[in-house]
C-alpha cells in the first residue's frame, strides 16, 4: 500500500511579508516576477491583495526566488 502525501494545492499569500522581502533583498519585481515563471501583473496582484491565492508550486518559485521558505510567505488557504 503507497502512503499518500498531503499537499496543499492553494496558500494564502502574505503580501505584505512578500513586499518586504523583495524590497530587503533590493531586488525589481518585473525580475521576480520573470524568476518566478508568473507575469508581472500577476506579481504585482499578489502584492497588492487583489489576488489572495496562489497554487503552491507558484508559492515554492517565489520563495526560491526570494531565497527563504513557503512558509514564510504564505499559508494553507
Amino acid at each position: 500500500m503507497s502512503q499518500e502525501v498531503l499537499v496543499f494545492q492553494f496558500y494564502r499569500i502574505d503580501p505584505i511579508r512578500v513586499r518586504g522581502r523583495i524590497r530587503d533583498l533590493d531586488l525589481k519585481q518585473w525580475w521576480v516576477a520573470e524568476e518566478a515563471g508568473v507575469h508581472k501583473t500577476t506579481l504585482r496582484r499578489w502584492l497588492n491583495g487583489r489576488i489572495t491565492r496562489v497554487h503552491h508550486r507558484h508559492l515554492d518559485e517565489l520563495a526560491r526566488v526570494l531565497d527563504t521558505v513557503p512558509a514564510e510567505l504564505g499559508h494553507p488557504a
